[in-house]
């Protein structure tokens, strides 16, 4: 299942910035690993923001739940602020044109 997943860092007086960058040098072995692995599909930082945003690929919600606030090295100083399920186009267009009927 594919989840679109926006994350802003809170670290404003809870780490230095040497500290985060070591932290997010940590963060940035693991989202190599996880796109290796295909669980991310893609992940970009916003320009001028302290914002990531991703989409996933993880089997279910509660193995999402597990990597965001389990295995993230960065997991104690990011705001997950969207989360949302992604559905495929081409299945909401079969069933648009369906009618929604089974």
């Amino acid at each position: 299942m594919l989840f679109y997943v926006q994350m802003r860092w809170n670290h404003e007086g809870r780490v230095s910035l040497d500290e985060l960058w070591e932290i997010e040098a940590q963060e940035t072995v693991h989202a190599q690993e996880t796109i290796d692995s295909g669980m991310v599909v893609g992940i970009w930082k916003v320009a001028a923001q302290k914002r990531v945003i991703a989409v996933v690929d993880c089997p279910t919600a509660e193995e999402l739940d597990r990597t965001a606030l389990g295995r993230l090295p960065m997991r104690e100083y990011l705001d997950f602020e969207v989360v949302w399920p992604l559905r495929d186009y081409a299945g909401f267009a079969n069933d648009v044109n369906a009618r929604y009927r089974v």
